[in-house]
């Protein structure tokens, strides 16, 4: 099989599993439905992923690189905003900028959250938690040197509260209404303004 017929091929699987993903769920999701929509048999099926589990891994990554390369000219580190807790405001909103430009994906997100429970969920968390995100753990590392937050926390503790209050944000952030998941987003980082920042006065 040349290369550009195998990357044609994992491509039409991708695509397929997306949109299989985002209709049933992981649980509920059939390997042969994929491959019907795919036009492709199990072997070519299996030269590319081990499993349904791996193809859900590699749909999850994906996403995840769709949105560090849709962040990438954005300069987030570079930026100054007021605090710390703007910045997070920033990244929400350029979050959102990024959900209506790649719907799949956001709809990947959405179903992926609704897999809370299951072991697929533990799996993908285990391996992609927001707690260890490099990236925000620079930023924080960076206000706290600044002296944005209290100064009777310690930084891994405000690290670890930051990183657990975004990984339990999808329990009341709604992501069926992007209107309603910004305005609860913005309460959450308001919530930790008040916790966590130093006082201005």
């Amino acid at each position: 099989m040349s290369f550009s017929k195998s990357f044609e091929h994992k491509q039409k699987l991708l695509d397929a599993a997306l949109a299989e993903f985002n209709a049933y769920g992981y649980e509920q999701a059939s390997i042969n439905r994929i491959l019907d929509t795919a036009g492709m048999s199990k072997g070519q099926f299996y030269y590319h992923f081990k499993n349904k589990e791996a193809l859900y891994f590699a749909l999850i990554e994906l996403g995840i690189q769709k949105k560090l390369e849709y962040f990438k000219g954005l300069n987030l580190l570079g930026d100054s905003p007021d605090d710390i807790f703007s910045l997070f405001k920033m990244q929400i909103r350029y979050g959102l900028e990024f959900s209506r430009a790649y719907p799949a994906i956001y709809q990947l997100s959405q179903a992926f959250v609704r897999e809370k429970g299951n072991p697929i969920y533990d799996k993908v968390m285990a391996k992609h938690d927001f707690q260890d995100n490099a990236v925000i753990g620079v930023l924080i590392e960076a206000a706290y040197a600044r002296g944005e937050f209290r100064e009777d926390l310690p930084l891994p503790f405000i690290k670890q509260m930051i990183g657990y209050l975004f990984n339990q944000a999808a329990d009341f952030a709604n992501l069926e209404n992007m209107a309603e998941m910004e305005q609860n987003l913005t309460y959450l980082i308001d919530f930790m303004r008040n916790g966590l920042a130093k006082s201005s006065s």
